[in-house]
């Protein structure tokens, strides 16, 4: 099983998960981890609350289609082969791209990566 989290500092677990720095993808097997990889996050630099560039030129970033518009296309890249991202929250643009890309996602309100990386390994059979 590989389970996903956005992270800024490869401890806890990121608030915003479309601009954390990086990915990490546990490959859990037999109640143990067998992998641990990290994966830079390249859309981590559009911040949705100033203007930088594109959007409406009002500090607003425009996320419908069209002009302005970036995609999540290389975050589903890096979650290729995830079974499950886990998140402190989600948006709406980002619940779209996940449910595109066929990756599920779980809530949790702990922010300790490896607390919950345990919980998924006591649950490993």
């Amino acid at each position: 099983m590989k389970i996903s989290f956005p992270t800024n500092d490869r401890k806890t677990i990121a608030k915003r998960t479309g601009r954390c720095k990086e990915f990490v993808i546990y490959d859990l097997d037999d109640s143990k981890i067998v992998d641990i990889s990290y994966h830079k996050n390249n859309h981590e630099h559009h911040d949705h609350g100033h203007d930088h560039g594109h959007g409406d030129g009002h500090g607003q970033h425009d996320h419908k289609k069209g002009e302005g518009e970036h995609s999540h296309e290389e975050m589903g890249e890096l979650l290729k082969g995830v079974d499950v991202l886990v998140v402190g929250r989600v948006g709406k643009f980002m619940k779209k791209a996940l449910d595109g890309f066929g990756i599920r996602y779980q809530l949790t309100k702990k922010l300790e990566i490896q607390e919950v990386v345990n919980e998924f390994l006591e649950g490993i059979d």
